[in-house]
């Protein structure tokens, strides 16, 4: 089931040392891939924090040995290290080639072209001679394994033909929260809220409802305002933006529930019920 999530660009703008705002950054990661989340909408509001907040998603969604090509020197990923290993199936351990399987799939960089040849480098200890479509020279690609002997070998491949989980994409919109849950189509889109309905009292319906469909958005609120105040100053109300509001949490023993924790709350429930 294809999960989209939409979280503030202020998800950080309360937080005061870079480290901490990425550490904060990689749970959402963290909890994107552990509920297979395909993408992470970042919608805009005060302050904005989006660029920084895209950039440390997109490193840890890259798997560790591409890297080195794909993210150049900078200073907000001064902290990266502090970010969670994923583990997800695009993040595979396997470094000698000796260990790789036909029909594997992998992610890889493209090094060189000759012909209709390419040198991708996958992570391993021998380059891969890829075949079929590919990207750019620099470009990330993913092939899938044909030959292991004597020579490493590989296809290209789209995202559609890769049956795992494969990550999450992170867009950052331009467009207002309310304009991306009536926007885009999806048939099924939930606001988490405090004031919303206790999922309790509807969790059957619920699940009924996540197993009709095929795209599903959840919004967040930031750290200053719930997305009621937030769709207010759009000139929206919650209901006329969303088929749900729903209260993830009821009876919480905090005053408050952070952004991290109520994606944690939230993808885990839905998740449940998509399984009934």
């Amino acid at each position: 089931m294809p999960f989209s999530i939409a979280i503030p660009s202020s998800l950080v703008s309360e937080i005061p040392h870079q480290r901490e705002k990425t550490s904060l950054i990689g749970q959402i990661g963290r909890a994107a891939s552990i509920f297979r989340v395909d993408k992470i909408y970042i919608y805009p509001d005060h302050p904005d924090e989006s660029r920084f907040i895209k950039l440390i998603l997109d490193y840890m969604e890259t798997p560790q040995y591409l890297r080195k090509y794909l993210f150049k020197r900078r200073k907000e990923l001064k902290f990266a290290g502090v970010l969670p290993p994923l583990r997800t199936p695009n993040h595979p351990t396997e470094s000698r080639a000796s260990m790789l399987k036909k029909g594997d799939v992998r992610e890889g960089v493209v090094l060189t072209k000759s012909g209709g040849e390419f040198m991708v480098d996958v992570g391993v200890d021998r380059h891969l001679k890829a075949f079929g479509r590919a990207p750019s020279i620099g470009g990330r690609a993913i092939i899938r394994i044909t030959e292991t002997a004597p020579e490493l070998k590989g296809v290209f491949i789209g995202d559609s033909e890769v049956e795992d989980y494969w990550g999450f994409d992170v867009h950052v919109s331009e467009r207002r929260l309310g304009e991306i849950a009536l926007d885009e189509k999806f048939e099924l889109t939930i606001a988490t809220s405090r004031l919303g309905t206790d999922i309790r009292k509807i969790d059957a319906e619920l699940a009924s409802k996540l197993n009709e469909v095929r795209s599903i958005f959840i919004a967040f609120g930031s750290p200053r305002k719930g997305l009621k105040e937030i769709l207010s100053g759009e000139g929206l109300t919650i209901d006329e933006a969303f088929h749900y509001t729903l209260n993830m949490v009821p009876e919480q023993g905090c005053e408050s529930v952070r952004t991290e924790e109520a994606i944690y709350s939230t993808l885990a429930i839905l998740n449940l019920l998509c399984s009934q």
